[in-house]
C-alpha cells in the first residue's frame, strides 16, 4: 500500500467514525479499517458491531442502521478529501471481534 492510500485510507476511517458517531442508533458501531484500491476509486469501510454475544439479530439491526447512513458518510468523505477521485464507499461487517468473544467463552468453559 503506498502512502498517499494509506493516508486516504485514514482520513476515511476518521471521516466515517465522526459521522457514524452523529448517528444516534450507530453508538454501538465502530470503523475498524479501511480498505482503498490502488486507483483511490472505490474503499471497503469495515464495521464492528458491538452487539450482546449471541445475539445475531440484534447485531445484523445495527449494522443495517449503517448501512443506512452510507450516502451520509458517501457525502462527508466526499467534503473531506481534495482528491481527483473520490473513492466509492462501501461498507461490510467485520465479525473479527464477535469470533473472538465466541473464542473467549469457549476458553473460558474448559
Amino acid at each position: 500500500m503506498s502512502e498517499r492510500t494509506k493516508k486516504v485510507a485514514s482520513l476515511v476511517r476518521q471521516t466515517v467514525a465522526a459521522e457514524l458517531s452523529l448517528v444516534p442508533e450507530a453508538a454501538r458501531l465502530t470503523v475498524t479499517t479501511v480498505d482503498v484500491s490502488p486507483d483511490l476509486r472505490t474503499c471497503t469501510v469495515w464495521i464492528g458491531v458491538l452487539a450482546p454475544p449471541g445475539d445475531d439479530a440484534r447485531a445484523e439491526q445495527l449494522f443495517k442502521v449503517a448501512l443506512g447512513a452510507r450516502d451520509q458518510l458517501q457525502k462527508a468523505v466526499a467534503r473531506q478529501l481534495t482528491t481527483k477521485f473520490i473513492p466509492r464507499v462501501r461498507l461490510a461487517r467485520d465479525t473479527g471481534g464477535e469470533y473472538a468473544a465466541e473464542i473467549n467463552q469457549l476458553i473460558s468453559g474448559l
